[in-house]
């Protein structure tokens, strides 16, 4: 509740007019989603669907007290024979009671306990499912967050490319008015534009697409101006081992515990599976009291003894049971299988990081090298040295160096969420910032 009413109040400070928009961190993002996004909110109500069911259940181990009022009137027909003759005489009878009742459950061969014991398993797997979104959801935002940010540096590249390729025809001009270059190199240097244009152009559709995509992993609308800002760089510090790793995704992991609990509601489905074909015992106890009625008592109890055993049903029982334990033995396969798939995402994340810090380093030495290279070759076109095509060629490889630097530190950061989410920390993370 405390955490609804947070991201309460930060939807109502982010209220601004038309003409104005605030600029958003990463972690008010995810928490905005974590207000506003419908999955979220489906999960926390079947929580809360699965709490109420166990005060449900539960209700059956107090006692029961009841107030009721009972009014009847009728008509009663009689024959009298009377002096040789025979009449019929009807007669109005009115029945009025006012009750109080009491009623005990004493014993039902541990029945009501089972279904305790079930209902609280599903309760706290539901609290796990609601974890487990929460995490999704703060992971996909972090995901697309990045994915904005590298579609907008992806904007200024290709208008630094643009900027070259322009300069670059500046120079072949000027060389053709000086007669030094043939026309053919300012044909080739306006394709080179025209390219870097439409380049841009991709460029800043893909920035609107992401940005939409943002929109509507947190949950808000066209009316809800805002931008977001750059976070400064994390230093990636040294990675414990895989095999800790994996120990602290099985342990923290939601997943793991939503499998666990639905593996205990199973069993406990098993047990009463089970209760229901042998004999049955159940004891209760009620006291009613009339302070009004019709009748000749005031007051009475009585304690109820049954004792059944089902002698036929068709099978029904049998199935009943039979479909238990099959949904048990899912349950334990529903668990294993869990574990695997976080074992897989754990050495992914893992891999994927440790990748997208080599691919960085590696990029930005190629970044620092084909800017050079770029800047002698257009020098010496310049100079008539070089050929058009050899500028043209440096220029490729420039932009193709800084696009790959440019994925690799978005994928690095990317990756760090994704270790966070993989062991089961993201939703901690995001909560303490």
């Amino acid at each position: 509740m405390r955490g609804l009413l947070t991201v309460g109040m930060l939807m109502a400070a982010f209220c601004l007019s038309a003409a104005e928009q605030r600029v958003l961190t990463l972690e008010e993002c995810v928490r905005i989603a974590w207000g506003e996004q419908p999955q979220v909110a489906v999960a926390e109500r079947n929580w809360r669907v699965a709490m109420e069911r166990v005060k449900s259940v539960r209700a059956n181990l107090f006692p029961q007290f009841s107030a009721g009022y009972q009014f009847r009137r009728f008509l009663s027909t009689r024959s009298i024979f009377q002096l040789g003759l025979t009449r019929v005489v009807t007669e109005p009878t009115e029945f009025k009671e006012s009750s109080l009742s009491l009623s005990q459950l004493l014993f039902d061969t541990f029945q009501t306990p089972l279904q305790i014991r079930q209902a609280k398993a599903q309760a706290n797997a539901a609290s796990f499912t609601y974890e487990r979104t929460k995490a999704d959801i703060a992971l996909q935002v972090a995901q697309q967050f990045f994915t904005v940010l590298q579609a907008r540096a992806q904007v200024r590249l290709q208008e630094r490319v643009l900027e070259r390729a322009r300069r670059l025809l500046e120079a072949a001009e000027a060389g053709f008015k000086a007669g030094t270059v043939a026309r053919l190199d300012v044909l080739r240097a306006q394709v080179q534009v025209r390219t870097a244009e439409v380049d841009l152009l991709a460029a800043q559709n893909q920035e609107r697409v992401a940005m939409l995509t943002l929109r509507n992993l947190m949950g808000v609308g066209d009316d809800f101006l805002f931008d977001i800002a750059e976070p400064s760089e994390e230093p990636v510090a040294e990675l414990p081992s895989l095999t800790q790793l994996l120990a602290q995704a099985f342990r923290q992991r939601p997943e793991v515990q939503e499998a666990e609990w639905q593996r205990k509601s199973a069993e406990a489905a098993r047990q009463l599976a089970r209760l229901a074909m042998m004999p049955t015992l159940t004891i209760n106890g009620s006291y009613n009291r009339y302070p009004t009625s019709s009748r000749n008592i005031d007051k009475e109890w009585s304690v109820n003894l049954v004792v059944s055993y089902p002698i036929f049903d068709g099978g029904r029982l049998r199935a009943e049971l039979t479909t238990a334990e099959l949904q048990r033995e899912q349950a334990a396969l529903t668990l294993q299988r869990t574990l695997n798939d976080i074992r897989l995402q754990v050495e992914q994340a893992y891999l994927n990081l440790q990748n997208a810090r080599e691919r960085l380093a590696a990029a930005q030495e190629a970044v620092k090298e084909a800017s050079e290279t770029a800047r002698l070759t257009e020098e010496a076109y310049r100079a008539g040295a070089a050929s058009l095509l050899d500028v043209l060629n440096a220029q490729v490889a420039l932009a193709q160096a800084e696009t790959q630097e440019l994925q690799a530190r978005y994928d690095l950061r990317r990756a760090l969420f994704a270790l966070r989410h993989a062991i089961g920390e993201i939703t901690r993370y995001f909560a303490a910032r």
